[in-house]
């Protein structure tokens, strides 16, 4: 699989994390930890993982960072943790761990001080959504949906013709405590505006991580320090942090959840 930061061809996974910003690394309990240890040393659970989403694919691209600007309006570009992309297939993966549930599109579009703006931004995002969805898209209709759930899912459309979005939800919390159950809520939620379209499928897939003491190590250290983000970035290239003992895919289709529970040998 050819790998990408962004567009732009890198040729290790190694020079990957140093293109990544500094601040993405201030936080050792921030979901692109876990992620990055994933692709980087649990390299078997996360090919089963794309073998169950992306059945009969071949060996495409995977974009890390995967950008894409509104297609109207003006505003801030989305950024998918990872995009793959196998011809006219793509898969947008958006990772999850302490972070906590994000604003709504009724929140987002009433700040700033050009609502018109940030009105064009959101039907941008719903115009892509609209070829793969199975009912009228109307703005109205989605003022309680995540607004980062919508332009992940509008970036999956931009991407490929046959898209997917999956959204991973690593447990437990750095607190040892189960995840709260927003995130299926949300996701059923949007699949469900949409019409809950069988050719756009979401996933949730939670992966058991159970941090090593390589991440005990770094667990404790003070957030926002350039000095923790130096530590961390070392520790992914050194590793693992994690070790990955199962996931389970639930595949959304509108108010129904299928789960399949797989154990890692």
């Amino acid at each position: 699989m050819r790998l990408f930061f962004d567009k732009k061809p890198v040729a290790s996974f190694d020079d990957v994390l140093t293109l990544y910003k500094t601040a993405e690394f201030k936080s050792p309990t921030r979901s692109t930890v876990p992620l990055l240890s994933l692709l980087r040393h649990g390299g078997e659970v996360w090919s089963r993982i794309v073998e169950k989403l992306t059945p009969g694919s071949s060996a495409g691209e995977m974009h890390l960072e995967f950008t894409v600007e509104p297609p109207r309006g003006d505003g801030n570009a989305s950024h998918t943790d990872i995009m793959l992309i196998d011809g006219n297939c793509a898969v947008a993966f958006e990772a999850k761990w302490t972070e906590p549930r994000y604003e709504i599109v009724r929140a987002w579009l009433t700040r700033g001080d050009h609502p018109e703006n940030r009105d064009a931004v959101m039907n941008g995002w719903l115009s892509l959504l609209q070829p793969h969805a199975t009912i009228k898209l109307q703005l109205d209709d989605f003022m309680g949906a995540v607004y980062q759930s919508v332009h992940r899912a509008a970036s999956a459309c931009y991407a490929g013709h046959a898209p997917t979005m999956a959204y991973i939800q690593f447990s437990p919390l750095a607190n040892g405590r189960p995840p709260e159950p927003w995130l299926m809520n949300d996701l059923s939620h949007l699949h469900n505006l949409l019409g809950a379209p069988e050719g756009f499928p979401f996933w949730l897939v939670e992966i058991v991580a159970k941090p090593t003491p390589a991440f005990e190590q770094i667990r404790g250290l003070p957030k926002s320090s350039v000095e923790t983000a130096n530590a961390v970035r070392n520790a992914l290239l050194k590793g693992p942090l994690f070790q990955f003992t199962e996931f389970h895919l639930h595949r959304v289709h509108g108010q129904r959840i299928q789960a399949a529970r797989f154990p890692v040998a």
